[in-house]
């Protein structure tokens, strides 16, 4: 999700709008595939085409975004398939979509994962680290390349296939959880050093969009000491630590109140804000928009339920975002300006 327009000067502290590479695809033409990710002149001449029609199309109208975007550094996203790819696995690139990896390990390839002396040494991140320095000559800047640092149990059903849902439950499977999860865990801690090496303000994200599904009762038993170790080590380290839970985050908010010291939080649309708010007081937060609302309710039913984000979340506002991702070509774009318009001064 390399492509986000972040808006300010709004009553919150920002929104963020990501559209799904299928919305750009056919609603401008715009490719992904393969080029979009081993084709860096290609990637950020999309990138610069993508202002430009952000600009053009909800930018002008609502005081947002850039009309004369200057060229960057764009490293690649491989998204979720960064694991696939460090392992061997088969990982496609459509056009319209993000990549997506193909299989899983076996139980013999399980127990054999060991964590690699260095990351920078190691496909796909030697390709992230090669792009990026040859930006920087071509553009005459001295951006960083960094990792991009993901989370324990989503990597786990990455590389496992949804079987590792039954592994977290099923007794006879303990060795092969544990050592995924510690092979995951130690990839992490790896990623969250180099990075720190090359920007010391870094903050390591926990995606932790699986461990809804997983349910608060197995993610406690089986995987909030994983969790809870990478954050201590962040704590330890001075490093900054935060957490995406895309999914509702309602069961987990007394889990996830033993880390007080989480920065940043990211709950789903289903989710109550307001408990969140309190338990975690010097954590900013950030909620997640239902796509489905966007693509199918009205611009009134979005003022509406921006409405009552915002009574819900008065006296916090300086602390507080809402983020608008994966919108596709089926949300309307007077959703949009619904959605940036309800949220002005």
């Amino acid at each position: 999700m390399w492509f986000c327009e972040r808006i300010h000067d709004l009553k919150i502290e920002e929104l963020v709008i990501n559209f799904l590479p299928s919305w750009w695809y056919k609603n401008h033409g715009i490719e992904y595939g393969r080029k979009m990710y081993f084709d860096p002149d290609y990637r950020l001449q999309m990138y610069l085409n993508m202002e430009e029609i952000y600009y053009k199309r909800f930018g002008k109208d609502t005081g947002t975004g850039c009309s004369n975007p200057k060229p960057t550094v764009i490293q690649p996203d491989f998204d979720n398939t960064f694991y696939q790819c460090m392992l061997g696995l088969e990982v496609q690139y459509p056009v319209d979509q993000y990549p997506m990896g193909i299989g899983a390990l076996t139980e013999e390839q399980i127990v054999g994962l060991e964590v690699p002396e260095n990351l920078w040494e190691v496909y796909p991140y030697t390709e992230v680290y090669s792009q990026v320095e040859y930006m920087n000559r071509k553009l005459g800047l001295s951006v960083p390349p960094m990792m991009k640092t993901r989370g324990i149990l989503n990597e786990a059903i990455q590389i496992c296939s949804t079987d590792f849902y039954g592994y977290l439950l099923d007794e006879d499977y303990e060795e092969e959880r544990t050592k995924v999860m510690e092979f995951v865990s130690g990839v992490i801690r790896q990623q969250i050093f180099r990075n720190c090496e090359l920007n010391p303000d870094f903050m390591h994200i926990m995606m932790n969009c699986t461990c809804a599904v997983a349910g608060a009762p197995a993610y406690k038993r089986e995987v909030f000491q994983y969790d809870r170790g990478l954050y201590d080590y962040c704590l330890n380290q001075g490093r900054k630590i935060g957490l995406h839970h895309c999914g509702k985050f309602d069961n987990f908010v007394n889990i996830y109140g033993e880390m007080d010291r989480l920065q940043y939080i990211e709950i789903g649309h289903e989710s109550s804000i307001r408990p969140v708010l309190d338990q975690f007081k010097n954590a900013h937060i950030q909620y997640i928009m239902s796509t489905n609302l966007l693509s199918f309710g009205t611009a009134a039913q979005i003022r509406q339920k921006v409405g009552e984000i915002l009574e819900e979340t008065k006296g916090d506002w300086g602390r507080f975002s809402i983020q608008a991702p994966d919108m596709d070509a089926s949300i309307p774009d007077e959703n949009v300006f619904a959605l940036i318009d309800s949220l002005k001064l």
